[in-house]
C-alpha cells in the first residue's frame, strides 16, 4: 500500500485528492479546519464543519451554497472518485475539525489534525481521534516544558487574580481572542457571581455561539461608565485595549506561552495564565500512540525538536516543509516537495 502523497508548497496539498488543507492563499478546493483568520482565504470551494461554515459566513462573508459546503461530524462523505472524507471534532475552538481521508482503492488513510487539543475543554466538544497510516499533526507546543495545568488550577488562578484586583478597587481585564479563548474564559467564570462585560467583538462572537456553549455567566457589552465592579473580557489587540484608557485596570492574558519565564512582561500584562487551546507535549505523544501512524508529518511550532524525539523512539517522523526533510526518503512516504 503506497502512502497518500502529501505536497508542501506554500501550504499542505493532497494532489491525488486535489485538496488543500488550511491554505493561506485562495485555492480551488480547501478544507478549513476552523474559523480563525489565519486559516481562511477566498477559496472557490470550502469544506468545513457546519459551525465553522456559519462562522465563515459571519466573519468573512463566505456563502453556504456558493462554494462553501458544511459537513456533518463522523459521517463518511464521498470526495472525487476514489476518496472518503469525514470530520472529527478537534477540541481547539467551537466548530474546529480534523480531517480523516480514506483512499477507497487500497484503504490507505490520512489524519490531518489542524489546530487541536486532547484535554477536556469547557467551550468545545471533546477531541476525537481515528487510526491512520499518515498523521499530519500541528506541533505548536512540541517541547517537554509545555505541559498545561488542569482547568481547575487555571480557574483558581483566574479567580484569585480577579478577587485581588477588585480588592484593590481596580477592574480585572481578562485577555483572550474573540473566537475560542474568550468563550473558554467565560465558561471558567460560571458560578463566580461577579458581573461580566465583554468587548464588542467578544460580545458579538459569544452571541453567535451561545446555543453551542454550556451554561455561562450573564454578560453585557462593555460600557466604560459602568465598568467598575465588573470582570472585563477583551481581545489582546492594542487597538481594542484603547477603550480602557483612563480606567484603573489590571490585566491577565490567557495563553499557552504563559508557561514561559517572563511571559507577562513580554506580553504586556500583569499576569500570564497558561490556558491554551492547543495540545501540549504529553498530548502530542498520546496522539501518536492513539493514531498509530506509519508516517508522521509535523507542522507549526517545534516540529524539528518533536520529530527528532519521535525518530529516536522509532517513528518515521519529519517536519513538513522544513530543513529536516532533507534526508527524508520521499519515495517511501509519498511526500513531494514543491
Amino acid at each position: 500500500m503506497a502512502a497518500i502523497v502529501v505536497r508542501h508548497q506554500q501550504g499542505i496539498y493532497l494532489p491525488e485528492a486535489d485538496l488543500w488543507l488550511d491554505p493561506a492563499k485562495p485555492k480551488a478546493h480547501a478544507f478549513v479546519s476552523h474559523a480563525h483568520a489565519d486559516h481562511v482565504a477566498k477559496h472557490q470551494n470550502v469544506l468545513a464543519s457546519a459551525l465553522t461554515a456559519d462562522l465563515l459566513q459571519s466573519r468573512f462573508n463566505l456563502k453556504i451554497g456558493d462554494g462553501l459546503k458544511p459537513l456533518p461530524w463522523n459521517q463518511p462523505i464521498p470526495w472525487r472518485e476514489d476518496w472518503l472524507i469525514r470530520l472529527l471534532p478537534a477540541g481547539h475552538i467551537p466548530g474546529s475539525a480534523m480531517l480523516h481521508l480514506t483512499r477507497r482503492s487500497d484503504q490507505a488513510t490520512l489524519l490531518y489534525t489542524g489546530d487541536f487539543k486532547r484535554r477536556p475543554g469547557l467551550s468545545t466538544p471533546a477531541c476525537q481521534l481515528a487510526p491512520a497510516d499518515t498523521l499530519i499533526m500541528e506541533c505548536t507546543f512540541g517541547l517537554p516544558q509545555y505541559q498545561f495545568p488542569p482547568l481547575q488550577e487555571i480557574r483558581e488562578q483566574a479567580l484569585n487574580f480577579i478577587h485581588e484586583t477588585l480588592a484593590q478597587d481596580k477592574i480585572p481585564v481578562l485577555l483572550g481572542y474573540s473566537l475560542g479563548k474568550a468563550q473558554e474564559i467565560l465558561c471558567l467564570l460560571q458560578g463566580s457571581k461577579i458581573p461580566v462585560m465583554l468587548h464588542q467583538s467578544v460580545w458579538k462572537m459569544t452571541e453567535q455561539l451561545r446555543s453551542h456553549l454550556p451554561p455561562i455567566p450573564n454578560y453585557s457589552p462593555f460600557d466604560a461608565a459602568w465598568a467598575q465592579g465588573h470582570i472585563l473580557i477583551f481581545p489582546p489587540m492594542r487597538g481594542s485595549l484603547k477603550a480602557l484608557q483612563g480606567l484603573p485596570t489590571r490585566s491577565a492574558i490567557f495563553t499557552g506561552w504563559g508557561l514561559d519565564p517572563g511571559a507577562r512582561w513580554r506580553l504586556g500584562a500583569d499576569l500570564a495564565i497558561p490556558l491554551s487551546d492547543h495540545a501540549d507535549h504529553p498530548e502530542l505523544l498520546d496522539t501518536v500512540a492513539c493514531v498509530k501512524p506509519k508516517h508522521i508529518l509535523l507542522v507549526h511550532g517545534y516540529t524539528r525538536e518533536f520529530s527528532a524525539l519521535l525518530r529516536s523512539r522509532g517513528h518515521d517522523a519529519w517536519s513538513l516543509g522544513r530543513e529536516d526533510q532533507m534526508d527524508l526518503p520521499l519515495g517511501n512516504l509519498g511526500l513531494e516537495e514543491g
